[in-house]
């Protein structure tokens, strides 16, 4: 789930072809965005001899006609007669640069330019710098990617992640690059890589085995006692205060209680300056990503040398039989300890990046998913009901909540699920690591770069409820999105004329306006991801869909619900709208690209 890098100068030694930050902008409303890193990029990169260079390049090659090579291809690739064919070539019109140069001047326009040429369902090769990547649109298409197990891959992207993200020594990338085993218990028959240097299906298992069931349970406890801890010790008393930055409040809260539920209650008391280095390094990751060198960068090349270094000595200094974290951790180790090509710096890197993927899409998200229950009253309401529901101490402090029961109410789950709908934008990556793969009725070759694009998907108008009037589009947030509504146990009275449900697949038309209906008149809401396969897709798909996903649920319901037990907050100035930062688009979580000024005040008799 990472971006691919535009040019890697980091020493790691990881090459490969470059996928572009920000296809697909033209997805989201352009008032609510600002400039995407590619521009910023442009503008440093254009003093630069290669680019010169490339310019040159690209004016000889347009006046020998070449561009006509490209069109001509893209026009006779759709209709070729075969049972599975090539995917058409999006025009370009230099040689070599390929589509590059679009891409540089205008993202969006590239994204729009795929929509309209090839329709909202296909499977489109792009070219940057001689080399192909197969854009992949549509659900029908995305299911059969996510269908195909054991020809496609997803260690390429994390190789990607490792190489440039965190910085993993080149001896280290070779041995992580060599397993062409896959993440399923069965290696891949033509691999010959051995069953303890299975790298990725031994990290993908340990993830799985300590983020589900009771080890999960046991996390989202260690993680509700540290929120509800570190909110205790906020100065914030029951008169109301005013802050510029919901985002900056809420981001160290969670951070913190996330690290501390992972790595131990120790960790942060031996090295309490580990999250402020995160999020230093973290603002910078887009950058760090594209192989920008440490003259550009130095303080965010520090900030992450140190977090290496505090991951290489906590291994040091952790006592693994009194550890207090989550077992997933010391399980990753046992692991690593076996693999003969793996040194202890790479470990250090490994570890830096499961924290990164803990924090840095499910804190915004989570910012995201309280913003707008903060802007909404009437959601907030029914939100907060909801909430309460799932106490398990109603006078005892701190604030106790039954985790498995908060995350199955209705509304919070649909709310979740939009916000992940809405602020996810990620490039999903899939490599046919063996032979050539077939998806569909399209072929792509082996050892090509496929790339799903989660925004692409989310805001494809073909696979959502937006209401029978059509009165909540892909574009805004509708808490209700994912809510259905069916039949309660037996009724002494038919359901009330004025419940509004969409004729084809029985969704609600945002029912949360009609006051003349009570409570107890209204059929059962129910949270449904039903029907949105291919649609929905913040974790990607398939076996390789993010292993973590069942923590972020937890972590963002139950951040909501531990900080509104314990705060009035009520957001000032500026609520209607609040501007979105496409600089990591392709990472994940987009993040506010304003602040979010609000007041608060700590609700009486709370933690």
């Amino acid at each position: 789930m990472q971006a691919l890098n535009l040019q890697c100068q980091n020493g790691s030694g990881y090459q490969d072809l470059p996928l572009p930050l920000g296809l697909g902008l033209g997805l989201y409303d352009k008032p609510t965005t600002i400039s995407s890193p590619v521009f910023e990029l442009g503008s440093v990169l254009i003093s630069k001899t290669w680019v010169f260079q490339l310019a040159i390049i690209s004016v000889l090659s347009s006046l020998l006609l070449f561009p006509y090579l490209s069109a001509t291809r893209a026009l006779i690739s759709p209709s070729t007669p075969s049972k599975c064919k090539d995917p058409p070539q999006l025009p370009y019109f230099t040689p070599m640069v390929g589509n590059l140069i679009s891409y540089l001047l205008d993202a969006a326009r590239l994204a729009s330019s795929i929509r309209q040429k090839f329709g909202a369902s296909a499977i489109v090769r792009l070219n940057f710098l001689t080399k192909d990547i197969y854009v992949v649109c549509g659900a029908e298409y995305l299911n059969a990617v996510w269908r195909n197990t054991k020809g496609l891959t997803s260690t390429n992207g994390i190789n990607i992640a490792l190489s440039n993200m965190f910085n993993t020594p080149k001896e280290d990338m070779m041995f992580f690059k060599a397993d062409d085993s896959g993440i399923t218990h069965d290696p891949h028959p033509q691999s010959s890589t051995e069953p303890e240097d299975r790298v990725f299906y031994l990290m993908h298992k340990a993830t799985v085995d300590c983020l589900a069931g009771s080890h999960l349970t046991i996390a989202a406890q260690k993680f509700q006692t540290a929120l509800a801890n570190k909110i205790e010790a906020s100065p914030i008393a029951d008169e109301w205060i005013e802050m510029d930055d919901l985002f900056g409040f809420v981001q160290p809260l969670i951070s913190y209680s996330t690290v501390q539920a992972m790595c131990g209650a120790k960790f942060l008391q031996m090295f309490p300056e580990f999250v402020g280095n995160f999020w230093n390094f973290n603002r910078k990751m887009p950058r760090l990503l594209q192989g920008w060198p440490r003259w550009m960068m130095p303080k965010a090349w520090q900030a992450r040398d140190q977090c290496i270094a505090t991951m290489k000595k906590w291994r040091k200094l952790c006592n693994e039989e009194n550890f207090d974290g989550n077992a997933m951790i010391p399980q990753r180790w046992s692991y690593f300890s076996k693999m003969r090509g793996l040194s202890e710096h790479g470990v250090a890197c490994s570890d830096l990046g499961i924290l990164w993927g803990m924090n840095s899409n499910s804190v915004p998200a989570t910012f995201w998913l309280i913003w707008h229950m903060l802007r909404d009253h009437n959601l907030l309401t029914r939100a907060s009901h909801e909430v309460d529901a799932c106490r398990v101490n109603s006078t005892s402090e701190p604030t106790v909540f039954d985790t498995t029961k908060l995350c199955n109410q209705p509304l919070l789950q649909s709310s979740y699920a939009e916000t992940l709908r809405k602020y996810v934008a990620v490039y999903i990556i899939r490599k046919p690591e063996h032979e050539d793969a077939q998806i569909l009725d399209y072929k792509v070759p082996r050892g090509k770069m496929m790339v799903v694009s989660s925004a692409m998907a989310h805001m494809d108008r073909r696979n959502w409820n937006t209401g029978t009037q059509e009165e909540h589009s892909v574009d805004t947030f509708w808490a209700d999105r994912f809510l259905t509504y069916g039949a309660k146990p037996p009724r002494t009275s038919p359901a009330p004329s004025n419940l509004n449900l969409t004729p084809a697949n029985n969704r609600p038309v945002d029912i949360s306006a009609q006051s003349t209906v009570s409570n107890s008149d209204l059929l059962e809401p129910k949270f449904s991801l039903n029907g949105y396969s291919g649609a929905w897709i913040p974790f990607g798909g398939g076996i390789h869909q993010c292993p973590g996903r069942h923590w972020v649920k937890l972590q963002m319901l139950l951040s909501f619900a531990v900080i509104n037990a314990a705060f009035e907050i009520e957001l000032l100035g500026k609520v209607d709208a609040l501007s979105v930062d496409m600089r990591k688009y392709g990472l994940g979580t987009l993040q506010p690209a304003e602040k979010a000024r609000f007041r608060i005040r700590r609700k009486k008799n709370a933690v």
